[in-house]
């Protein structure tokens, strides 16, 4: 019966590092994408500017890299992980739309 909570806990660590790595990876997706767009385009959107989007980026991607989603400030990470996830799907499929003439 010991060894069940040992191994419990393994398990849930291992779990956590590989939601943080994920989560690394969206927000640095989401980040790229955004240094890589020209500024005019965000206007073009009608969505916050392109300064605005890499500073938000930037603090989500350092908050979840420097206490990880499940570590002492888990709401800040997910709100990170949020906001990458809404530029990922709304922002960057806007900017798909308006390079192919359906805006």
């Amino acid at each position: 019966m010991a060894a069940a909570p040992v191994f419990y806990t393994g398990i849930l660590y291992w779990l956590n590092v590989a939601i943080d790595l994920v989560a690394i990876v969206i927000e640095a997706w989401a980040l790229i994408h955004c240094i890589r767009q020209r500024p005019d385009a965000f206007a073009a959107l009608g969505t916050i500017a392109k300064g605005g989007w890499i500073v938000i980026l930037v603090l989500a991607l350092l908050i979840t890299a420097l206490f990880g989603v499940f570590g002492g400030v888990f709401l800040l990470g997910l709100i990170g992980l949020g906001f990458a996830g809404y530029y990922l799907l709304q922002v960057r499929s806007g900017f798909r739309d308006l390079m192919e003439g359906r805006w």
